[in-house]
């Protein structure tokens, strides 16, 4: 693949995180794509009755989505080969009663999710997004909204008031990550987010019983350097894992095994949610789809899974911070994931596996592991690897400020990774 090539691609993925600002949001957008390619939808609720080349997809509580292709061979004699990532994100969410004003600034009382690097939500252009349920009949709906045109910012303090402010940021998310969203002498309460909320669902404010929001910074992505060598948006961890898996399953030739893509939802609060990737969800679905339990576990004996995140680059300005002998660059190829404590899932056997892809079709790969004296960070990897007992491998694309409102991969490591992920699929 050609720099051109991968040009497209990159920027298609910063297309994707765009329109992207909550999971929810992210799973109706993946579901766009694999509609148009010939995925059907089926039920949880409903029988299947799925045949062979059968392209399927699924969607658990608005924010996972399950999606494959019935292998020309049964599961139990063939095996599932799949791919998991997470739709989710570190975020700033919305706390009810969140509306209230203090010296004639109108605030948004607000809750942190995962692991947001604090600093990086400050001085930014923000607006808000979520799922919104409403009153149908005797029953409710949800819908998705996003507030675009509702622009609001973290104001940091000024140096003059913290001269210490360059030396430790020291941030309070109680106190200082509330964001001012205007000025007013009035007493506002959330009936005025419902009612802007109802004017943007054309719906009734009084017909919209709870929502979900979250702040999102609504700067686009861009590709940057001096040879458009890199990617820069929000969420890069981990929807970019999501539209590389997508897009390799769309790419993927007819196999003896059924190839399965699973996007998950809260993976930086545990996984241990109703569509995380700690729950029943793959499970259910797996057996489901081997036809019986004991079939399912035929199935899972020859079966691999691979677990995408994003990983840690080297960073020029902070050198002490990597293993000398397993620093993984940007632009240098899919990176294998390595902990003898197993916070990542990688064992000698599934790495060979992954490795081998990577071989067959000439892509560079690279392999990460912490310094003995930092304690890594895990993923999905371990919690599959666990409850299924699938051989599973940890891969993720190198990255710069994961975390960070503005993170950074590369445009060459995107296109590989998609590559590396629809020979994973093949293999």
């Amino acid at each position: 693949m050609n720099k051109k090539e991968m040009l497209t691609i990159a920027k298609d993925l910063n297309n994707f995180i765009d329109r992207s600002p909550t999971s929810s949001h992210c799973v109706i957008e993946s579901e766009k794509i694999l509609k148009k390619a010939g995925y059907k939808k089926i039920d949880e609720a409903e029988k299947w009755n799925l045949k062979a080349g059968d392209k399927f997809y699924m969607i658990r509580h608005e924010t996972s989505l399950i999606a494959g292709i019935m292998g020309k061979k049964k599961p139990n004699v063939a095996g599932f080969r799949m791919i998991g990532s997470h739709t989710d994100s570190p975020a700033i969410k919305l706390k009810p009663n969140s509306l209230y004003t203090k010296g004639g600034c109108v605030q948004l009382a607000t809750e942190i999710y995962g692991g947001p690097i604090f600093a990086s939500w400050m001085d930014k252009d923000l607006s808000l997004a979520g799922r919104v349920i409403v009153k149908k009949g005797k029953s409710y709906e949800v819908k998705l909204v996003d507030l675009d045109k509702l622009i609001f910012n973290i104001p940091q303090l000024a140096i003059h008031y913290n001269s210490d402010v360059n030396k430790a940021y020291n941030i309070n998310p109680q106190e200082h990550l509330v964001p001012v969203i205007g000025l007013s002498e009035e007493k506002l309460t959330d009936e005025w987010l419902k009612d802007l909320i109802a004017s943007k669902l054309k719906v009734k404010s009084s017909e919209i019983i709870n929502y979900d929001m979250e702040i999102y910074p609504v700067q686009k992505g861009v590709i940057s350097g001096f040879n458009s060598d890199f990617i820069v948006n929000r969420n890069i961890d981990n929807k970019s894992m999501v539209h590389a898996s997508i897009n390799a399953i769309l790419d993927t030739k007819p196999s003896d095994s059924t190839q399965i893509i699973a996007l998950y939802d809260n993976e930086e609060v545990g996984s241990s949610t109703t569509n995380g990737g700690n729950s029943t969800l793959t499970a259910d679905i797996l057996e489901r789809l081997s036809g019986s339990r004991e079939d399912y576990f035929r199935a899972i004996a020859v079966s691999y899974y691979m677990s995408a995140d994003g990983a840690h680059a080297f960073h020029p300005n902070y050198v002490g911070k990597f293993d000398a002998n397993n620093t993984v660059y940007l632009n240098k190829g899919p990176v294998i994931k390595v902990n003898a404590n197993t916070r990542y899932a990688t064992t000698a056997e599934s790495s060979s596996v992954f490795e081998m892809v990577c071989k067959k079709k000439k892509i560079p790969y690279q392999k990460f592991v912490n310094r003995s004296d930092v304690r890594g960070g895990g993923t999905i990897g371990s919690m599959i690897a666990t409850n299924i007992g699938v051989r599973t491998v940890d891969v993720g694309t190198a990255l710069w400020a994961m975390h960070s409102t503005r993170e950074t991969c590369g445009v060459e490591d995107h296109s590989n990774m998609i590559q590396a992920m629809n020979g994973f699929l093949e293999f």
